[in-house]
């Protein structure tokens, strides 16, 4: 049937057409045209401009200055610590400097050394003295001020420096050597490391100038490091053996950034090595090998100097012997009640007892003043997959070291004695991965150490 103004109702749906049963003006088709190529402009220009956007994911106009409603702490971190990096400036050192390999790992090493990046003012030969030996992250530099103020010697210092870390540690470095105490510009050397694929992200060359530094603000106080907000593996071994490495004496004490010594450690302990090679210390002069365990403790608030104060806090219970209450094992050393009653002699340093790492001492980790010729840490093993001491000190007792304890020395770690949280187990659950590679490395090292020592009753595997 025709439908009167239109064609058949089977084109109702085109431009021009009708609806059935509908009775159309010349007016009403002339608007619908109209409207019809208004509709295809339209599509067009979609299909020109909004398509391929939408297609290659192009970032809204607005997005630079429209700020998100989330906020990314960690990216935050890590932006806030890069910017430093425009602030570092070519300072020259009057030495060469160039690119090394790890001291254990050597050619097949992942990571890339500098030694004496800012060495200390003051040198040292190698028998003049005893170098401090530690490691640390940039978030960790300011316990190193604490340590120059109580060691009368050299400090050797490595420190891990990732991507913006690197800017990060090189403003906290210029801080604390222009704010901070003058014994840390006189006896700390730095020195750098970090992994081959995670460069620092400013030429390690660089440095901030010190003589235009204002100590009135610090600008980094409140940025937190890089590794820390990618959740990169700390390579503690790696750090313990560049800065044992790098040390100008021939004693080195290897330990912790948060653990201070006792007054007067140095002195001490080197009028004992001359009483010792002169034949007046019979009990340890014919040791050999042999290395020199200085005792670690926690305190609760006060750090004290000498043994008499430590031993007063003792036993009042504010004072333990390190880790009492998170690890008994570890730092629990054979006679350590009778070392608390004996005070020994004010300002001499003897040997206390001489012992074996053998059961069921075989889990300890004794801190101790030895030679740079005592076996390296092993690489391959990580601080967050724990055990990362164990194989080194596994590999002195299969090489039948002595332990000589010292009488009156000790560590004493940053304030703060550490209790075993009820929820260990949940707070750890992210070390899992690190602590199972761990653990596999950990056997391959037994092993390998079995193969080249053979088996051994006296020391246990653990």
């Amino acid at each position: 049937m025709a439908v009167a103004g239109g064609e058949s109702g089977d084109r109702w749906w085109a431009c021009g057409g009708s609806l059935p049963g509908m009775v159309w003006t010349r007016a009403w088709r002339r608007w619908q045209r109209w409207a019809c190529v208004g509709a295809a402009v339209v599509v067009g220009a979609w299909l020109l401009l909004a398509a391929p956007c939408a297609l290659l994911a192009c970032p809204p106009q607005d997005s630079v200055d429209t700020p998100s409603e989330t906020t990314d702490e960690p990216r935050q971190d890590i932006d806030a610590a890069y910017l430093l990096c425009s602030t570092l400036t070519f300072v020259p050192s009057g030495r060469k400097q160039e690119l090394r390999n790890s001291p254990q790992l050597g050619n097949g090493s992942p990571y890339s050394v500098v030694y004496d990046w800012v060495p200390a003012a003051r040198t040292f030969t190698v028998n003049e003295s005893v170098t401090y030996t530690t490691h640390t992250t940039p978030e960790m530099i300011s316990h190193v001020g604490e340590l120059a103020t109580r060691w009368a010697g050299p400090l050797s210092v490595a420190l891990f420096v990732p991507h913006s870390d690197f800017c990060l540690a090189a403003a906290r470095v210029a801080r604390l050597r222009v704010c901070g105490p003058p014994a840390v510009k006189e006896l700390v050397s730095w020195h750098l490391f970090w992994p081959r694929d995670v460069p620092p992200a400013a030429d390690w060359h660089l440095k901030l100038k010190e003589d235009t530094f204002d100590c009135s603000e610090d600008k980094t106080a409140l940025v937190r490091g890089y590794r820390t907000a990618e959740g990169l593996p700390y390579p503690v071994n790696v750090a313990r053996n560049v800065a044992r490495s790098a040390a100008p004496t021939v004693f080195v004490l290897p330990s912790d950034v948060e653990l201070y010594p006792s007054e007067g450690l140095v002195e001490q302990f080197l009028g004992l090595i001359q009483r010792i090679n002169s034949g007046k210390e019979t009990r340890v002069s014919n040791l050999s090998p042999r290395v020199f365990v200085v005792p670690v403790f926690e305190v609760a608030s006060v750090v004290p100097t000498s043994k008499e104060e430590l031993v007063q806090q003792y036993q009042q219970n504010d004072a333990v012997y390190f880790h009492r209450h998170v690890c008994a094992h570890c730092q629990r050393f054979p006679a350590l009640s009778d070392w608390i009653r004996q005070l020994g002699t004010p300002g001499t340093l003897k040997a206390f007892s001489v012992v074996k790492r053998q059961f069921p001492y075989h889990r300890w980790e004794p801190i101790y003043i030895c030679t740079k010729d005592e076996p390296l840490y092993d690489e391959r093993l990580s601080w967050e997959g724990l055990q990362d001491k164990m194989t080194q000190m596994h590999e002195l007792c299969l090489r039948g070291y002595n332990l000589v304890i010292l009488d009156r020395a000790f560590l004493v770690h940053a304030p703060g004695i550490k209790r075993r949280n009820k929820n260990k187990a949940k707070d750890d659950a992210w070390r899992d991965p690190f602590v199972a590679k761990n653990s596999k490395i950990y056997d391959q090292i037994m092993e390998e150490m079995q193969n080249k020592f053979g088996p051994s009753d006296k020391c246990r595997r653990h």
